[in-house]
């Protein structure tokens, strides 16, 4: 832009074309301004096709010259209705290019005359109407095609220019984003032009579109996109804002099917999920503050029937943890020690079926809770009855929101509240329906199959990013009869509130715009953050890469040493490699080439990435 403003300063007037270069439509083609016309009610169904029929035939008729708008409507396919219902939806459709709109006030502040001049068949003042509401300050003339009966592309508006300014064809800049009518155009009347990118490019990480809706989505991103400077704020913005609109609409859309029913989001990875469908009205919702950690007490006061065991097992974190940590995340008080067992001692919590070893473990401890040593533990099992019973889960029509994967959480609230409950998750994994009848869960992305493995790859990060910026529930404090959840106390990242902010500012910005109602796919909206966990750029693999998340035990998503550390100690490379989480981003960051890594981790799980998933 600098070697652009650097040019323009040695001509007294520069010259802009309008469409893909002042303004951008957020729709992907001009045609789809109809389509959506049609979708909103504002014109008669069948307008679309009768369009783009009646425009083809005025253009015939008129050959050579331009047409005109009035000339379009003039024809029978469109009889009856007025173009003004165009203008408006083309008005409500613009957004300015930020870059060319500084640039077009430079030019005004250099004191340079600064025109427009465009092939369009809207009529001047529409045009006019259009830069006003961008923002743009009057040109000092404006040519339109429509309005002289002559085009850019056969040179002869840009001689009309010349004649009525009195200018020198050699006193002139154009810019254009058309290298035919700008650029081939100019050149024939002796401008000089210079051909722009057009378009704003789709976001990153976003696939050609597949239809319509796919391609409005990218064009209002890449168009709004545009005014978030914080690369991280502007990833919330693109890539992860569209998914939870997306899954908010779904869980507002299963809510209906519930008029007396409430929505019931689990602290702290449907956070963002629970603010947005607040924004989109629904207002009959809770926040259950619990994790598997804070239940786990309670589970363990069951009766440990073998169905209680695996349900224990499967609570605790799929981790290699030692006796001490899983005694800590049970609920018992620091220092405690399980008679018989070194407390650092490991054991691999990721066992199915458990071991004989592993199952004596999880009896021991369920001994141990009952006795003095689990005092604290009954004392939190207290609290999270109390908790659960003032919540009133069980209450007809409620539906418990999580992220999802095999549905242990509801498996153990079902199992404390004596009730059977409604879920609706985010994604899946073949555990869900093995574990939860089809009429007690519903699933959002994938159709509700299971998800492929780049999304399992994915979503520790994935649901790091959508959960509230706070630490995990700990605990219940009771103050008499009351109860309320102990939060761990945590500074979170910088980064993490930017893509939150990013995430909130698309979805406010999206629901006030024209495509308000129009439904977003989940599974179209899932792909760019799928595409961004296999083949991420430098900047994502480092950001999200350095993210700490806990899970019975602490660790980064991906942070590897340098390649230097490895080559002296290969055995270092295969551990930090085997508990990183992200292990694309490892591979990313360590090599710090943009090589198919997606391709190699494929290999690696035996190909288990090959279902269709972006």
């Amino acid at each position: 832009m600098q070697d652009l403003d650097r040019l323009a300063g040695r001509y007294r007037a520069v010259a802009f074309d309008v469409f893909d270069t002042l303004i951008h439509r957020d729709v992907a083609a001009p045609t789809d301004v109809f389509a959506w016309m049609e979708e909103a009610g504002t014109v008669p169904q069948g307008f679309a096709a009768n369009r783009v029929a009646a425009e083809a035939a005025a253009r015939a008729a008129a050959s050579p010259r331009e047409v005109t708008l009035a000339e379009i409507y003039s024809r029978p396919e469109l009889e009856g209705i007025d173009p003004r219902a165009e203008l408006d939806a083309e008005l409500s459709l613009m957004v300015p290019d930020r870059k060319m709109q500084a640039f077009y006030q430079a030019c005004r502040a250099r004191g340079q005359a600064v025109y427009v001049i465009s092939d369009m068949y809207l009529p001047a003042e529409a045009v006019a109407a259009l830069l006003r509401a961008c923002g743009y300050e009057e040109p000092d003339g404006l040519f339109v095609s429509s309005e002289y009966g002559v085009q850019k592309r056969s040179g002869k508006l840009f001689r009309l220019f010349l004649e009525k300014t009195g200018l020198s064809s050699r006193d002139v800049l154009f810019l254009g984003d058309d290298r035919r009518a700008d650029c081939v155009g100019a050149a024939l009347a002796g401008i000089r032009s210079v051909k722009l990118p057009g378009r704003l490019p789709r976001p990153d990480y976003y696939p050609e579109p597949a239809s319509r809706e796919e391609g409005t989505l990218a064009a209002f991103c890449a168009n709004h996109g545009q005014f978030v400077d914080d690369p991280e704020e502007r990833f919330g913005y693109t890539v992860t804002g569209p998914l939870m609109l997306a899954f908010a609409r779904w869980l507002c859309r299963c809510r209906e099917e519930h008029p007396q029913g409430r929505l019931v989001f689990l602290a702290r990875d449907m956070y963002l999920a629970r603010e947005i469908c607040r924004l989109l009205g629904e207002q009959n919702s809770g926040y259950l503050c619990v994790s598997r950690r804070s239940l786990c007490p309670a589970l363990l006061m069951r009766p440990m029937t073998e169905e209680a065991q695996a349900l224990l097992l499967d609570t605790l974190p799929r981790q290699v943890m030692r006796v001490d940590e899983i005694l800590t995340f049970c609920g018992f008080a620091s220092g405690t020690e399980l008679p018989g067992y070194d407390g650092s001692r490991m054991f691999d919590l990721r066992q199915r079926p458990a071991s004989a070893e592993l199952t004596r473990l999880l009896l021991e401890i369920a001994a141990l809770s009952r006795g003095a040593a689990g005092m604290t533990v009954r004392e939190s099992a207290a609290n999270v009855r109390t908790y659960l019973r003032d919540f009133d889960l069980t209450r007809p029509g409620t539906l418990l929101v999580d992220i999802g994967s095999g549905g242990t959480t509801q498996r153990v609230l079902q199992e404390l509240c004596g009730a059977p409950l409604q879920g609706l998750y985010l994604a899946c994994d073949d555990r869900l329906f093995e574990r939860l009848p089809k009429n007690q869960a519903r699933v959002c992305l994938f159709e509700g199959k299971p998800a492929p493995l780049w999304f399992w790859m994915a979503q520790p990060m994935l649901e790091y990013l959508i959960s509230e910026p706070c630490g995990p529930t700990l605990g219940y404090h009771r103050a008499g009869s009351a109860v309320s959840p102990v939060r761990e106390q945590t500074t979170p990242p910088a980064e993490l509130l930017a893509v939150q902010r990013g995430v909130l500012r698309f979805a406010g910005e999206w629901k006030a715009s024209p495509f308000g109602e129009m439904e977003i796919s989940p599974d179209s909206a899932i792909m760019p953050f799928l595409q961004m966990a296999r083949r991420p750029e430098m900047r994502q693999a480092c950001c999200f890469g350095d993210f700490t998340l806990e899970d019975g035990v602490r660790f980064r998503l991906a942070a590897p040493a340098n390649l230097g550390a490895y080559l002296k100690n290969p055995a270092r490379l295969a551990r930090d490699f085997q508990e990183s989480r992200w292990k694309i981003g490892f591979l990313r960051r360590l090599f710090r080439l943009p090589l198919p890594y997606d391709r190699m981790y494929s290999l690696l799980k035996g190909g288990r990435g090959k279902r269709k998933d972006g």
